[in-house]
């Protein structure tokens, strides 16, 4: 059984920067769950190649693979036959009206959206496609969206490398 891991980790390991790409791109391109999963093959490549390139070049495919998410919500807003859909505002039950003003969804996602997709972006556990969606509905902008992606990408990235690059001896 290790000499099958072993040569699983050679044959990952000969794909190189490209297939830490790949993997990252295979891995969040998918809608709702991952049928490629990066957190299983960037650590085993980022313990054999530099963990930084692996962690960057992994990223920048799941930013990119993440991002056609967008317009999968931009397909259904050109359905619906309109350029933009505004969110409105939420009005508050009258019960809280006197301390609470009525909330303005499209004022708050311009304000935080890119934390929000960083934040969406950088943690495994959450299903990023509950968040790209709704942005592409709206019109949110593309290159805010995607740089904010990017950067979560490689931050959850470089984790999954440096975890390989650290890990993998002491798990063998």
């Amino acid at each position: 059984m290790v000499e099958l891991f072993e040569i699983f980790i050679e044959n990952l390991a000969e794909l190189g920067y490209l297939g830490a790409l790949l993997a990252g791109f295979l891995g969040s391109s998918s809608l709702f769950f991952s049928i490629f999963p990066s957190f299983v093959v960037i650590p085993i490549i980022g313990s054999q190649l530099n963990p930084v390139i692996v962690g960057i070049m992994a990223g920048l495919g799941a930013g990119v693979g993440q991002f056609l998410h967008y317009f999968v919500g931009v397909g259904g807003r050109k359905l619906i036959g309109r350029k933009k859909i505004s969110l409105g505002r939420f009005k508050v039950p009258k019960l809280y009206s006197k301390r609470i003003a009525s909330i303005d969804w499209e004022n708050k996602i311009n304000k935080y959206g890119v934390g929000v997709i960083f934040i969406f972006a950088a943690t495994p556990l959450t299903p990023d496609d509950i968040l790209w969606i709704p942005l592409g509905v709206m019109g949110y902008p593309k290159l805010r969206a995607l740089i904010a992606a990017i950067l979560g990408k490689i931050t959850l990235n470089l984790l999954y490398a440096y975890t390989g690059f650290f890990g993998l001896e002491l798990l063998m």
